[in-house]
């Protein structure tokens, strides 16, 4: 297929798993990148006069609410629009709600994949109804084990958004629970670029993941279990879903408590981790990686929207 993938280029950002995936498309498809960052990008043109200059193109594919924005008159383009969507939560607190609402309608999308159960959900609740579960994975070729030593006890890198953040609540929890509950331990909280990033993950015995209020899988899951690092996170509610199995690919918290018993327990336990986090990375690397789900993504399209190229 030749697709017109709008967004930015973020492969300058902390780290690069959202650029990654959108980058496993061009290796199966023509694709043509547009957006701030990428050669000759104009943000005041109109989508249809790209359209009409680098065309034609099979499809037009956007990514995130925040990301497409800026676009304009993708919905004046008479050519299948697909939109994945990240963050899309019927709630007030989410803050983007009605912006989704007002971009959908803008753009007038045909196909829409949510990256988690709760997003395919709410989408359908909302009269989308070709809308389709494509969750979060992984470049394995970046992210992967370099079998560094595993000198730190914690690996838990996240934004916590000052006080109270509604949106992930245990996360500034989780930190606070380090620096003072747990603070005998070697733990790793630091932001850093993405190289760092991935060593930082490598580096660390389990690393802590905290889901959202809606009890949505971390993207966080693919990036640690895909570097050989045990992963602890509390249930999000498409764990299964997605075939991860608590006690066998990852460990699973039931609150802080929980949590502090279990860190303990498997920093004490190195065979009983260490297979957990050598099943973890197969897992993701066999069934979670980029490759996987593109092929996934274009079965997907093919079949729903009938385009043969």
């Amino acid at each position: 297929m030749k697709i017109l993938l709008l967004s930015p280029n973020q492969i300058k950002r902390r780290n690069w798993t959202h650029q990654l995936f959108r980058n496993e498309f061009a290796k199966h498809h023509d694709v043509l990148y547009y957006g701030d960052g990428f050669p000759d990008y104009v943000p005041e043109k109109p989508i249809p006069e790209i359209v009409k200059e680098k065309g034609p193109f099979d499809l037009i594919f956007t990514y995130g609410l925040k990301y497409t924005e800026p676009f304009i008159g993708i919905g004046d383009c008479n050519i299948p629009k697909i939109h994945i969507a990240v963050d899309y939560f019927p709630a007030k607190i989410a803050g983007n709600f009605e912006r989704s609402h007002k971009l959908f309608n803008r753009d007038k999308y045909d196909l829409y994949f949510g990256t988690t159960n709760g997003v395919v959900k709410y989408l359908k609740s909302n009269g989308f109804l070709k809308s389709f579960l494509l969750p979060f994975s992984i470049d394995t070729n970046i992210y992967r084990n370099l079998n560094l030593q595993k000198d730190y006890d914690i690996f838990a890198v996240f934004t916590t958004r000052g006080k109270g953040d509604p949106i992930y609540p245990y996360r500034r929890i989780v930190h606070k629970i380090l620096q003072k509950d747990l603070s005998h331990l070697k733990s790793f909280t630091s932001f850093i670029v993405h190289d760092e990033y991935i060593k930082a993950i490598n580096r660390a015995k389990i690393g802590i993941s905290s889901n959202n209020m809606f009890g949505s899988l971390s993207i966080k899951y693919v990036e640690v279990m895909s570097c050989g690092t045990m992963l602890m996170s509390d249930k999000p509610e498409d764990l299964e879903i997605n075939g991860y199995q608590d006690g066998h690919h990852l460990v699973i918290y039931k609150d802080m408590e929980d949590m502090k018993n279990k860190i303990h327990y498997y920093l004490k336990h190195e065979n009983e981790r260490e297979k957990i986090a050598k099943n973890g990375e197969e897992f993701v690397r066999k069934y979670h990686n980029n490759e996987i789900r593109v092929q996934q993504f274009t079965d997907i399209v093919r079949k729903e929207l009938g385009i043969n190229a």
